[in-house]
């Protein structure tokens, strides 16, 4: 009787579903799926025609629409996705762009400052207080900005080149 115990699972239906379109009561429909018990020949003339709709061709044809519909949803998930994907490859290009420019721009203020601290100490002066101060503050900077920060968003920008390709993959 196995085949009869998982009736309501094949139809796709709860117990109490199937019990109401079957006009019997839940605890008839459970002990008929479980072999205890027989159902009303009424309830029989009900569910063999659901049973044979289930072989039928009309079903496979809902199945083809139904599957045509989750083809559907998937694209337009998948192109929801590529969307932000596009949209976070602008932004981490930008961040990375910005990075990358403040950090060649400290590295060039922080050797012109030490070339400027080179060239006064050759004339036997001190390096100006301006020097030090501007070479401080690009040392900061670029402890903000490091290369670290870098290879980071150059990481992420590669992970949404990887993301993008296996998302045009799965749906384009």
């Amino acid at each position: 009787m196995q085949k009869i115990k998982t009736i309501s699972k094949l139809l796709g239906l709860k117990q109490e579903e199937l019990a109401m379109l079957l006009k019997v009561n839940k605890s008839q429909l459970a002990m008929f799926e479980t072999g205890k018990r027989g159902l009303p020949t009424s309830a029989l003339l009900l569910l063999t025609p659901m049973l044979q709709f289930l072989q039928e061709e009309n079903f496979k044809s809902g199945s083809a629409e139904m599957l045509k519909s989750q083809i559907e949803q998937k694209k337009k998930v998948l192109e929801h996705l590529l969307k932000e994907n596009k949209y976070f490859q602008t932004e981490v290009r930008k961040k990375l762009e910005m990075a990358e420019r403040k950090y060649q721009e400290n590295m060039s203020a922080i050797q012109l400052m030490r070339f400027l601290e080179d060239e006064a100490n050759k004339k036997g002066d001190s390096p100006n207080g301006l020097v030090k101060l501007i070479e401080a503050r690009a040392a900061t900077e670029l402890k903000k900005n490091n290369w670290e920060v870098v290879a980071k968003l150059q990481i992420q920008k590669e992970v949404l080149l990887a993301e993008e390709k296996m998302l045009l993959k799965m749906g384009f």
